[in-house]
């Protein structure tokens, strides 16, 4: 599954040139005040991905759960159960039916994947994307750097929240996720981001 540890909400800024002009700064910074508000949010999720003729080769669709900093609940529900965690420190991706995990350091995740820079420090990945505004609350953001996983990351804000999201990968597929009922919370308990499995679950470390 292409992108499995797809999140929804990215603390991304722009990586913009020093050359860039006032317009490519005001969108990145129109962005970065977009995401800082959804940072603890709560909702439903239908993702979808497409192969590089359009066709569709994927559904999956669930509910999910973040809050700052680094945690996060990615439960998919349909067609098979499917639970990636973090807790800050660690990401275990759980294949409920197949009882297998895998669990590996949150800094040891892909760096170009999206949901290794969920919560990460603006200073750290300002440097390394370039913003650019399509609509009053769309923004496309590029990587600088060609050899990452995905070209082209999509940004869609519905009333100042998360509202959709587009990932065109290396290989030409795009995944879109579409988020409903999103809600922002104060904080919930640490309990919700457990890495905690069944004793009779299969959990492969990292490095290991």
């Amino acid at each position: 599954m292409i992108y499995k540890m797809m999140l929804v909400l990215l603390v991304l800024v722009a990586g913009v040139a020093n050359a860039a002009d006032n317009a490519t700064n005001s969108s990145a910074d129109q962005l970065t005040h977009l995401l800082d508000q959804n940072r603890n949010v709560k909702g439903d999720f239908r993702q979808v991905t497409y192969d590089e003729k359009g066709k569709q080769v994927q559904v999956s669709s669930g509910v999910f759960l973040l809050a700052k900093p680094n945690q996060f609940v990615w439960d998919s529900i349909s067609p098979y159960a499917q639970r990636i965690i973090s807790d800050g420190k660690f990401i275990l991706v759980w294949d409920v039916d197949l009882q297998q995990a895998t669990k590996k350091p949150i800094n040891n995740s892909s760096s170009d994947s999206p949901a290794a820079l969920l919560g990460q420090p603006a200073a750290s990945v300002l440097p390394h994307y370039i913003v650019t505004k399509l609509g009053e609350e769309k923004f496309r953001l590029e990587p600088k750097n060609k050899e990452e996983m995905f070209k082209t990351l999509t940004l869609s804000f519905k009333d100042n929240k998360i509202n959709a999201m587009s990932i065109l990968d290396g290989l030409g597929q795009t995944t879109v996720i579409e988020f409903t009922k999103v809600k922002t919370h104060g904080g919930v308990a640490k309990e919700n981001f457990s890495l905690k499995v069944p004793a009779d679950v299969d959990v492969i470390v990292d490095g290991q």
